[in-house]
């Protein structure tokens, strides 16, 4: 049935016949291996948190479909698109091998890119798919995604890494809740520019994002302490409410003198993947030392081409040996992304590092694999 509703589907766009068989079996191949792989880790995942999901006081089924509602457009997005474009095309490819149905267009005189034009036509819908989602339904969907991971958890809080701001003052918030606002547990360390020793020490129960009407914004410090001390590592007494001196000067509200933004709690390495890529600007804009956000810039577009990379990897494996075989082409299609998303997450790491410059780490994978895929596919044309 589904492959008769594609078919006429496909019989309204200007193809040849053998090009909409070809997208028709594409399409058909990538549904089931969508249904599979992602029904597999539904049945995988849901098992394991299910003590989790028990706690929730809504219905079991009702949780579940939150969680995975949130998070498959994360996966897809993110890990797993481009797998399942080399994974349609590999079974597609060994259908057709199995069915003998490539050696009359070969015999007629097509060329393999002739011929495989369709599924890299596939390819770069998928590549655009990728971007849709990631641009427009995880960054809508991103309260929803926090809450799904922290099930059995605090349910909106996150976990910021350490903010240095321009001040050179270390931030750290323990809990950041970013619908309030509001973080918990914060410490602020500033230092001594001629020997590094520790200047300043502010630690605070809440930190809050105020917006005067009229005014400037900033953060606003709740219930914490201060402690001084000077050059020489000495602590410096500082006068309290009643104007005695001492050495840990406990506030009820303070202003922070900060350029710290809400957005740079949550653009940790932990966060970037919910925001768009007009958000990931701006804040790389502000904090453009921070290598992680320029990594990330660039695999925004970086990553989705791998959805045409890994068709130049895997494809001339199977045309090669013209295999039959579908589950020798699943196996190949998981071994050849397997090998191209760990060498991506290697490159990213480097590149948050500083062992490799940002836009090297975020383009190296295309351009050696990609390279690598032109190579086996021109040596499968002669």
């Amino acid at each position: 049935m589904i492959r008769n509703w594609l078919s006429r589907a496909l019989s309204l766009l200007p193809f040849r016949t053998f090009d909409r068989y070809l997208i028709r079996n594409f399409i058909f191949a990538w549904v089931v291996c969508t249904f599979s792989v992602f029904g597999l880790f539904i049945v995988i995942d849901g098992v394991t948190r299910i003590e989790q999901f028990l706690k929730e006081e809504d219905p079991l089924p009702l949780v579940a479909l939150r969680y995975f509602a949130a998070l498959l457009p994360v996966y897809f997005s993110q890990y797993i698109g481009p797998v399942l474009t080399l994974l349609a095309a590999m079974f597609s490819v060994s259908s057709l091998n199995k069915g003998n149905e490539l050696t009359p267009l070969r015999v007629s005189g097509l060329s393999f890119g002739r011929i495989l034009g369709s599924y890299f036509l596939m390819g770069l819908v998928a590549a655009i798919a990728m971007v849709v989602v990631q641009e427009l339904v995880v960054p809508s969907l991103r309260d929803e995604i926090r809450i799904a991971k922290a099930y059995g958890r605090s349910k909106t809080a996150i976990q910021p890494d350490m903010i240095v701001d321009t001040l050179d003052s270390m931030i750290e918030v323990d809990r950041y809740l970013p619908h309030e606002r509001r973080g918990e547990d914060v410490v602020i360390v500033s230092r001594h520019s001629s020997n590094s020793s520790a200047k300043e020490r502010i630690g605070a129960m809440e930190i809050l994002w105020q917006e005067p009407v009229g005014g400037d914004p900033f953060w606003l410090l709740r219930d914490g302490t201060i402690q001084r001390w000077d050059e020489s590592g000495a602590q410096i007494p500082n006068p309290d409410s009643e104007g005695e001196s001492v050495y840990l000067q406990r506030f009820h509200e303070m202003r922070l003198a900060t350029d710290m933004r809400p957005i740079d709690l949550e653009s940790s390495d932990r966060e970037i993947p919910y925001l768009s890529f007009s958000e990931l600007r701006d804040q790389y804009k502000r904090r453009s030392h921070l290598k992680h956000l320029e990594v990330k810039l660039h695999q925004r577009f970086a990553f989705p081409l791998a959805n045409l990379i890994l068709l130049l990897l895997g494809l001339p494996f199977l045309l090669r040996t013209e295999n039959r075989s579908i589950v020798v082409g699943i196996v190949l299609a998981i071994g050849v992304s397997s090998l191209y998303l760990i060498t991506t997450y290697i490159c990213a790491d480097l590149g948050t590092k500083g062992q490799l410059p940002p836009m090297l780490a975020g383009w190296l994978p295309i351009l050696f694999f990609g390279a690598l895929g032109l190579t086996l596919f021109d040596g499968l044309e002669s």
